[in-house]
């Protein structure tokens, strides 16, 4: 007798007797976990190994919050003259000139 039953496993005395199915999830399985295990070891030693390149954008990013303060600058400068105006004669020349600050 080659292969030997229990009530919850078969045990096989050769290699040959276990079904292909078998073999080929236990294969499967094998070749999954060393994938998985390669790429954490991967991932883990990439970024400890490589060391942190300085960004290129970094004088773009400078030079775009630069060119935003001003752009704020305008803004609260504007939003002065609208509150400076409107807070007396909302009909006036004043007035007409923060509504409209480009119009000659």
């Amino acid at each position: 007798m080659n292969k030997q039953e229990s009530a919850q496993f078969t045990i096989y005395t050769a290699e040959a007797m276990i079904p292909g199915h078998q073999r080929a999830w236990v294969w499967g399985m094998a070749a999954l976990a060393i994938l998985l295990c390669g790429l954490a070891a991967g991932g883990l030693l990439g970024s400890a190994l490589i060391p942190p390149q300085p960004s290129a954008l970094t004088s773009a990013n400078s030079a775009l919050l630069t060119r935003q303060e001003a752009i704020n600058q305008q803004l609260r400068e504007r939003i002065a003259g609208l509150e400076q105006a409107l807070g007396g004669d909302a009909c006036g020349l004043a007035a007409l000139k923060a509504l409209l600050p480009d119009r000659k």
